[in-house]
């Protein structure tokens, strides 16, 4: 349950704050990274809230560190969320989830799109939540890659939700300079039935999930180290999923945002 990011295509904004509602880390070689150079990124970013996919999971700040291994296309992450404060389940100084993920953007170029594919294993530590996976797809249309990235990605549970989960998004960046980017975005979440009756309400219609108004600004500030804040505005669509958020997680709308320091290897 982590954040998305692209690298390659506007590496200053490496960081794991980055890209609200998403779920993976992938190395993009459609953005003109070499592909044949092995890529190692450390990072840790300190959250004023855990907020995955509308559902907040804890409303005080948290420590998301992450690894990210690459080449030839290929994506490795372990990713983790550290409760600063006590979170949903209680827990509180320790690690609440750890996920890794496996990604590869396929070698193919067609319209100037970009075509991801992996697995994501979800596991919850100090809690009794059930490890689970999740199969993902994503594209990426980059003929305005200098104006806007649309994108959308679909996950489907294959272990305890079987359900189904499409992100679409759309970001807007902007290169200021050779070290300060910036961009901003909206992006929106939709959810089969099996989804929602999981996530939301015992019983539950296909239908909206979640919308995300987002900005993320970052900077090179020596060679391969990367600071970056993020400030995203998520509010729920209304009905089954409005009234499940208010008896299962701690907000039903919520303006969090983070900072994070990246260290490419």
């Amino acid at each position: 349950m982590k954040k998305f990011m692209t690298i390659g295509m506007m590496a200053v904004l490496a960081a794991g704050v980055a890209n609200a509602q998403n779920d993976v880390v992938i190395v993009d070689q459609a953005g003109g990274s070499d592909a044949s150079e092995p890529q190692i990124t450390l990072e840790t970013a300190l959250v004023s809230a855990y907020v995955w996919r509308g559902q907040v999971y804890n409303n005080d700040f948290v420590a998301q560190p992450q690894l990210t291994l690459s080449q030839y296309g290929v994506s490795l992450n372990v990713w983790g969320n550290y409760d600063l404060k006590e979170n949903i389940n209680g827990t509180a100084g320790n690690f609440s989830e750890i996920d890794f993920s496996l990604a590869y953007t396929l070698p193919i170029d067609i319209n100037e799109m970009s075509f991801d594919v992996g697995l994501i294993n979800y596991n919850f530590p100090n809690s009794a939540n059930k490890s689970t996976s999740e199969l993902f797809a994503s594209a990426k249309v980059l003929s305005w890659k200098d104006y806007v990235i649309p994108s959308v990605t679909v996950f489907g549970d294959i272990v305890e939700v079987h359900g189904t989960y499409v992100l679409f998004d759309v970001v807007a960046p902007y290169q200021v300079s050779d070290y300060f980017a910036v961009e901003a975005g909206i992006s929106a979440g939709y959810g089969n039935t099996a989804y929602n009756t999981a996530y939301w309400t015992g019983t539950a219609d296909a239908g909206w999930n979640d919308y995300n108004f987002y900005g993320n600004a970052s900077y090179e500030i020596v060679d391969g180290v990367t600071v970056s804040a993020n400030l995203t505005y998520t509010m729920l669509e209304g009905g089954d999923v409005r009234d499940g958020a208010k008896g299962k997680y701690e907000a039903d709308n919520k303006v969090w945002g983070g900072v994070n320091i990246a260290y490419d290897f």
